[in-house]
């Protein structure tokens, strides 16, 4: 009968199980069976006479640690402790916090806890929240703390909030303690100092926990890895499991030296790699193993697969945001004709902000989607508050929009400030906003709060004002008259930027509102309104969306990915550092290595920023795949020839008649190769830029960049 333990491995896979004392670093590229490996090698521990007592294994999420648990037990195992870095800490200061003076019952305080206690000690130190905000200090002092450093070893800088954080520190830690409480950072920094300052209790459980695994290595911090080498010292009985090609959330304080330096630190190391893939198509592969073959700080290993070459990569190169986000709907929309399942289907983009065009793209074209780990793009918050700003022109008795902003950014109006506005509103037959702008109501309220309720009314006005001229002139004026964009990114989190690049989203989609339409701001509020209510979706699959961070550890049949130009992906904010492009490079890898099937890559040649159209250039990334692992994707009604862009390029060329061109105008008759005749409705742009909106007589509108649309002028049918 053949052992449960080692059926179906593979022999680098028997070989990680198999082996016994001393450390041991598994290089489980993607798609590999890396949990089958820690899983098995656990329940092989256990079965040849290691306590499940004596095994600890560390992960990083919930539910990662619940299913390797759970799958230890299937195989026979005892219960084993499988947990993330933060529980098992949380866990062991239980036992010994005392020892710096921390109750067993201490409270765990989350970002909101940290910053309330930061906004106290502002106040306490004379400093206005208004001028630093408490989740910024909160922020830098999570940052130090996962690099195990203090204010005073010169990662801050002179920058206001690095002063903040330097007169805050000390006071911050001392009202913890005194209020016998950490952060969530604290779990593994009270720990570590446990650990360094007290040897016999360093010792007790090195005895305790003879035997440490841990999965997704290549994302532990600089504190992670000092606890492990604490814990299980050279030449311990550690095993780490990881992929320095997966590390991408440096972001979050994951240092890819742990990994590459792991050998260094653990001299008698056995190491075993990995390489067979069992998710991904040959030719997705080898597009992936020549692209991140580019990196230099990575273990060397090379995938490989049993499984056929499959089919060859898709590469659009659309003229535009909109077209690259219909062109890939309609491909979802003819892997759904085939039988697809929708939910076998994955749409990835660098940033939050590219999300918009594909869900219009999605609800025009009825496929149903999901925002996977996010909002969709009406739903977040910094653009839900400018859209309420928008309502309150539009419709001055909306007192649920005017309340949502009337406070924000903060004007000085307290909850019981606000509610005595409101109370005055209805006992004089007044909405809200009529109320704000009332010299009477505002004297109501605090001098702060009657300067800020002053300048809001002014705001509103001069916004109200400018809608004559459309819908990006009242957000620009809202935007200008609160100082909307300084404060949403202020809050000095990781959000920061994200927030950034939506609000400048929202700008784009107002732009191309006020050129596409010409029913103003009500329009467009409408437009809004069925779009969110198109997000509800019913019961069955759906596409799932999502960034290319939140899809580690997925894998899908069929995966786009859009936005594949310099600037986007990679992103502009590391194309000057080296170990950010290769970051970047490392998160390509990722979104390449989820498909099992399929996959579809796009760029497009021009994209809106801040309001106006740029050129964009295609992603390094696209040139550093093997040009014959690509074929060129398009509508049928365009010509592909080979452009300027480098030898892998994929882009077109066409070569439209001029006369043609100058003879297209609103009100004409055209007829298009794939969607039959139609009228122009509308024409927006110039040059390069000039699109139009034709509505077909399928009654469906479609927009086109004049330049690749081909469309055939109907002069015998012009309305």
């Amino acid at each position: 009968m053949s052992d449960p333990i080692y059926q179906n491995l593979n022999e680098a896979q028997a070989a990680a199980v198999a082996h016994g004392e001393g450390p041991l670093m598994v290089l489980a590229g993607a798609g590999s069976g890396k949990t089958r490996v820690v899983t098995r090698r656990i329940a092989r521990l256990i079965r040849d006479g290691v306590r499940s007592s004596q095994v600890l294994a560390m992960t990083f999420t919930n539910k990662a640690a619940g299913e390797m648990a759970h799958r230890v037990q299937q195989l026979g195992g005892e219960y084993v402790r499988v947990a993330t870095f933060h529980s098992a800490c949380a866990r062991f200061l239980r036992q010994d916090g005392y020892k710096l003076g921390y109750p067993a019952d201490y409270s765990i305080y989350d970002t909101h806890d940290r910053d309330a206690l930061i906004k106290e000690l502002l106040e306490d130190h004379g400093i206005a929240a208004s001028s630093v905000k408490p989740s910024a200090v909160g922020q830098w002092i999570s940052k130090l703390k996962n690099a195990a450093l203090k204010p005073t070893d010169g990662l801050l800088g002179s920058h206001d909030v690095a002063r903040v954080v330097e007169r805050l520190w000390t006071p911050y830690h001392e009202r913890l303690r005194k209020l016998g409480a950490m952060d969530f950072d604290d779990l593994l920094g009270n720990f570590l100092e446990i650990l360094r300052e007290f040897p016999d209790v360093a010792e007790s459980y090195r005895a305790r926990f003879p035997y440490l695994l841990v999965d997704e290595f290549q994302d532990t911090n600089r504190v992670q890895y000092d606890l492990l080498k604490l814990l299980c010292p050279a030449p311990g009985n550690l095993c780490v499991v990881g992929d320095p090609d997966q590390s991408i959330y440096g972001f979050r304080g994951a240092e890819v030296r742990n990994i590459l330096d792991f050998e260094n630190d653990y001299p008698t190391t056995t190491v075993v790699r990995l390489e067979q893939n069992y998710r991904s198509s040959a030719n997705i592969l080898r597009a992936a193993e020549t692209v991140i073959a580019n990196n230099r700080m990575r273990k060397d290993k090379r995938l490989r697969t049993d499984n056929g070459p499959g089919a060859p990569i898709l590469r659009l190169r659309a003229g535009g945001a909109s077209e690259e986000a219909s062109t890939m709907v309609d491909r979802i929309g003819s892997l759904r004709e085939e039988g697809v399942p929708l939910d076998q289907v994955a749409v990835f983009y660098r940033a939050h902000y590219l999300s918009r065009a594909i869900e219009q793209a999605m609800k025009d074209g009825g496929i149903p989607y999901v925002i996977v780990g996010g909002l969709t793009f009406f739903e977040r918050r910094e653009i839900k508050d400018l859209l309420a700003y928008l309502r309150v022109l539009v419709n001055p008795l909306d007192d649920v929009s005017m309340a949502r902003i009337v406070n924000v950014p903060p004007r000085g109006l307290g909850k019981a400030s606000l509610e005595k506005l409101r109370s005055a509103a209805f006992t004089e037959g007044m909405s809200l906003r009529e109320a704000v702008a009332e010299p009477a109501m505002q004297s109501l309220v605090g001098p702060k709060a009657r300067k800020g309720l002053a300048e809001l009314a002014l705001t509103i006005d001069r916004a109200r004002v400018a809608q004559t001229a459309g819908v990006h002139a009242a957000l620009k004026a809202i935007l200008e008259g609160t100082g909307y964009l300084r404060h949403a990114t202020s809050f000095g989190d990781a959000e920061d930027s994200t927030r950034e690049e939506n609000i400048a989203e929202l700008i784009n989609d107002a732009v191309q509102y006020d050129a596409d339409h010409d029913d103003g701001l009500s329009g467009y509020l409408q437009h809004v309104a069925l779009l969110t209510s198109a997000d509800q979706q019913g019961e069955g699959p759906s596409v799932q969306m999502m960034t290319v961070h939140a899809a580690k550890g997925l894998e899908f049949d069929h995966v786009f990915v859009c936005g594949l130009e310099e600037g986007v992906f990679p992103s502009m904010r590391v194309t000057e550092d080296p170990d950010g492009l290769e970051e970047e490079r490392r998160l390509m890898y990722v979104a390449l290595t989820r498909a099992r099937k399929t996959l579809f890559l796009a760029s497009a040649k021009e994209r809106m920023v801040n309001g106006s159209f740029e050129s964009m250039r295609p992603s390094r990334f696209l040139k550093e795949i093997p040009a014959d692992c690509l074929e060129n994707f398009a509508p049928s009604w365009r010509r592909y020839d080979a452009d300027d862009q480098g030898a892998n390029s994929t882009g077109w060329s066409v070569t439209p008649d001029p006369e043609a061109l100058e003879a297209l105008r609103p009100g004409v008759r055209v007829r298009h190769d794939e969607y039959g005749p139609g009228l122009i409705r509308r024409i927006s742009g110039r040059g390069m830029s000039a699109r139009a909106a034709v509505r077909f007589d399928d009654g469906v509108e479609r927009e086109f960049v004049l330049e690749y649309a081909g469309l055939k002028l109907l002069e015998d049918m012009q309305w």
